[in-house]
């Protein structure tokens, strides 16, 4: 094994004690310290309703073990995908199920 080799693996190895680290310290944490569901839902409520195209829309937030289930209607693929998106960078959110649809889309006939 060359001494690239060994540095590569070495830095695998720390990237993945380091990912298994902040997964652990995340499920440990108890539910009164920040990311409980209740702080996430209030913060992405926050984040959607302080964008300018998406705070008029008809979203409902819900978040059920770190996992934030947007519904509702929107305007555009585009403001589906930025309701979304905002959810993502909410700190604890451990991922996001979109069922958000577009409002006024044009038929395909």
């Amino acid at each position: 094994m060359t001494y690239k080799n060994i540095v590569y693996l070495c830095a695998a190895v720390l990237v993945a004690l380091a990912a298994l680290s902040y997964t652990e310290r995340a499920r440990s944490q108890p539910k009164g310290l920040g990311f409980n569901d209740e702080v996430i839902t209030r913060q992405v409520r926050s984040a959607i309703n302080n964008d300018a195209s998406l705070s008029s829309m008809d979203i409902s937030i819900e978040v059920q073990d770190r996992v934030v289930h947007l519904r509702g209607f929107v305007n555009s693929l585009g403001d589906s995908a930025r309701a979304e998106a905002l959810a993502r960078s909410v700190g604890g959110v451990s991922a996001v199920r979109n069922s958000i649809h577009v409002a006024k889309r044009p038929s395909r006939a």
